[in-house]
């Protein structure tokens, strides 16, 4: 009987009240000046392609709802040399839905090695 009524004392502790289920959490808010937006930009990073033909391609993906350019540097070293990769992309508020993505792509010489990218963003 005290095992029950301890399961459900922590059961009634762990229970979200329906009114905090319902409310919304509101978006994250962009930094101000030129940061990487840790908070408002998504970034996936991946290499794509076989045999010889290989891409590197860079997705950033806005979380907030101020519209925001970001400049993009990515570079990919390995045994046949240095790619670099440069690119602005402007990415609409997050409300938007896919216009809130752009994914930017460049060959890179080999499937392995270093891959760096970085970030300069601001509201636009």
């Amino acid at each position: 009987m005290t095992k029950v009524c301890i399961a459900a004392a922590l059961i009634a502790c762990w229970a979200v009240p329906a009114w905090a289920q319902s409310a919304q959490e509101p978006p994250p808010v962009a930094d101000k000046g030129l940061t990487s937006q840790i908070n408002c930009v998504g970034e996936d990073d991946m290499t794509l392609g076989d045999y010889g033909h290989y891409l590197r391609q860079i997705k950033l993906t806005n979380k907030c709802e101020q519209r925001l350019k970001c400049e993009v540097f990515s570079a990919a070293f390995g045994a046949q040399g240095l790619q670099k990769g440069h690119n602005v992309m402007i990415l609409a508020p997050k409300s938007r839905g896919a216009a809130a993505t752009k994914t930017y792509q460049y060959k890179i010489k080999e499937g392995g090695g270093m891959l760096t990218t970085s970030r300069y963003c601001r509201v636009f």
